[in-house]
């Protein structure tokens, strides 16, 4: 347990290293716009998929 938690502290570490390294203020807005766009995505078609499961059943 303890090494995955190390694991999961070095993976962010790492990403945050990436991210202080952007200079450009359109590229990490981009990449703002980009991962929210996934995470809606996502909760978007979670929705849908249960909303047409669940006709299925009606």
């Amino acid at each position: 347990m303890k090494e995955a938690s190390n694991e999961v502290k070095e993976e962010i570490k790492a990403k945050w290293v990436y991210w202080k390294n952007i200079k450009s203020k359109k590229a990490k807005a981009l990449l703002i716009v980009l991962v929210i766009g996934l995470i809606g995505l996502k909760i978007f078609t979670t929705v849908l998929t249960f909303d047409w499961l669940a006709s299925l059943f009606n």
